[in-house]
């Protein structure tokens, strides 16, 4: 199971110049505080101060944007950060808030320009680096992340969340013990970073040793019992060794603190149609859709399950909605190619079949399928050949 990227948060605090005496001591405190609603107040005392410099009133800004950021007052904070800009073009801070707040809603293109504006008008913003980071490994470029983390470390050997994210964007690459060494690193310099002991728990899961993951699982929920996303990797560890009943009390506890996830349904699902149990894993997949109706995964998988139960034509309707949804997304071709099979529909499962391969060219299922649809169709040179080549990769498929 993946897991989102760890974005930063809004963080109340700047690092403040000189400042007049005429300031008070409590207002820099409130407006450098952690209480948004103190913040506000405190930033607001100093933006508006006659005594201010503009660089000081920029740092306030910023400090008054991301504290209306974690109150949702959008467009406030987003003018709080446009207003920081233009008394300051070089505050680095404020054009890393502001980029992480389009990526936020989505304008990849200006938070990109933001977030690169903001590492080129101050190279040793290692928070600058950290957010461009976050923003490519959110946006699917790992690859890209990568090396932003590194100068983020580099500029900050302490920064824990770009070990934290340089272990995910390791992790999801497939560089399973990179990642867990980011993540000891991380856990080194904080032993209470709950999000490091999940993650670390997922590249122990996906090396298969469950176990060890476990342990991490357990590690995060001592530290916050009710981090509902941890039931839910420690059920698919338990899963993976095949502790389906430990599983099963997990999901259940992970949808009892937020009943409103699609993503535990539909890997509780995911269990049941493991066990053949078709109709509980059908129900909670349509549960998941019905919490959220553009869920691919649920789609694709609740087609697989009406496709075991011999329901071809409920499959493919589904397998319709997870490529209308996610055209990439390969699987869902080879699952459909599979069941326009099971329904005579040769032709069409070739080209889906096609599909598929090219996302995974070394799916051995889906090559064999394909060399039976063309079989089927009397083409027995060419569907010969896909036999023979997917029994090369694995020479137990189609027995």
């Amino acid at each position: 199971m993946r897991r989102c990227v760890l974005l930063l948060v809004p963080v109340l605090g700047v690092l403040w110049p000189h400042v007049a005496a005429a300031q008070t001591d409590q207002d820099f405190r409130q407006c450098n505080g952690t209480d948004p609603v103190l913040a506000i107040l405190g930033c607001t005392k100093v933006i508006v101060s006659r005594d201010s410099s503009p660089r000081l009133r920029s740092l306030a800004l910023v400090n008054r944007g991301n504290a209306y950021l974690m109150r949702r007052q959008n467009e406030l904070a987003v003018a709080d950060y446009d207003q920081a800009i233009l008394l300051d073009a070089k505050n680095s801070t404020a054009l890393a808030a502001r980029g992480s707040y389009y990526q936020a809603q989505r304008e990849n293109d200006r938070a990109l320009s933001d977030l690169n504006q903001a590492t080129l008008i101050n190279p040793k913003d290692s928070n600058a680096f950290l957010q461009r980071a976050n923003f490519y490994l959110g946006t699917g470029e790992p690859e890209r992340a990568i090396p932003d983390y590194d100068q983020a470390i580099a500029l900050d050997p302490k920064n824990v969340s770009a070990y934290v994210n340089r272990g995910e964007a390791n992790r999801v690459q497939g560089e399973d013990d990179r990642a867990i060494a980011d993540y000891d690193a991380a856990l080194k310099l904080d032993p209470k970073f709950v999000a490091a002991y999940d993650d670390r728990g997922l590249a122990l899961a996906d090396k298969g040793d469950y176990d060890r993951a476990i342990a991490d699982f357990d590690s995060a929920l001592r530290l916050d019992p009710k981090f509902n996303l941890v039931y839910s990797h420690r059920a698919s560890a338990y899963a993976g060794k095949g502790a389906n009943d430990r599983a099963l009390a997990d999901f259940a506890q992970a949808i009892k603190l937020n009943p409103n996830d699609p993503s535990i349904y539909v890997s509780r699902g995911n269990i049941y149609q493991g066990q053949n149990n078709l109709v509980s894993a059908i129900e909670d997949y349509s549960r998941a859709l019905t919490i959220d109706a553009k869920f691919p995964d649920a789609f694709n998988n609740r087609g697989t399950a009406y496709a075991r139960k011999g329901d071809y034509e409920r499959a493919i309707a589904d397998y319709d909605s997870a490529i209308r949804l996610d055209p990439k997304l390969a699987s869902a071709y080879a699952n459909r190619g599979l069941a326009l099979i099971k329904a005579g529909q040769y032709a069409r499962a070739i080209a889906d079949l096609d599909r598929a391969l090219i996302g995974d060219p070394k799916d051995a299922l889906s090559l064999y399928n394909r060399g039976v649809a063309k079989q089927m169709l009397g083409n027995s040179i060419s569907g010969d050949l896909d036999v023979i080549n997917a029994r090369s990769i694995d020479p137990n498929v189609g027995k």
